[in-house]
């Protein structure tokens, strides 16, 4: 059994006038990242990836640095992108269910579902050549599309919805398609 830990990366700073790939933790999300740390501590990790973005990243060098590891940073861990910030809250989860559905009313430049998945895939499989177990610190909408093709979701939406900021979940890369280990919490 290869278990991968998918984490999703702690509270950031949000910051309206800067790209959301640059967005740097919060107090708040760099005191979750160090209580993640020590539950990640009995998980027995070997290895972790990260998105390039920076909330991810700073996760899981916190995550690393505690438990002696390095983080390798993989682009395709990358968040779904999204063009332009949608403040309005109910506008962006329109946005979101559209782009995670694959549907019409996706922004404008908006990454696929599909697309995003796949190329979260591409990364999933530079892990699956390493050691395990192992963990992605990566973001809510590209793990999403990513478990929703690779084990199935029935309302992907939903399931992004109620993903903790931070919060991980277990799949076994041997049997993906049986389900989550332990889902996200």
């Amino acid at each position: 059994m290869r278990q991968l830990f998918l984490i999703r990366h702690a509270s950031p700073v949000v910051q309206p006038e800067s790209a959301p790939r640059d967005w740097p933790l919060s107090e708040r999300g760099i005191e979750e990242a160090r209580a993640l740390a020590k539950l990640a501590h009995t998980w027995e990790l070997e290895a972790i990836y990260t998105s390039s973005e920076a909330k991810a990243r700073n996760t899981g060098l916190i995550i690393a640095d505690a438990l002696g590891l390095v983080a390798n940073v993989v682009d395709g861990f990358d968040e779904l992108r999204m063009p332009d910030w949608i403040g309005n809250a109910d506008e962006f989860n329109d946005a979101v269910r559209a782009v995670l559905e694959d549907g019409a009313g996706a922004p404008r430049g908006a990454e696929r579902a599909a697309q995003a998945a796949h190329r979260f895939a591409a990364g999933v499989a530079l892990v699956s050549q390493g050691e395990f177990p192992a963990a992605v610190v990566s973001h809510g909408r590209v793990l999403t599309a990513w478990l929703a093709r690779t084990i199935g979701l029935e309302d992907p939406y939903e399931a992004w919805r109620t993903m903790p900021m931070p919060g991980w979940a277990c799949v076994d890369l041997d049997a993906p398609q049986i389900g989550f280990i332990t889902p996200f919490s």
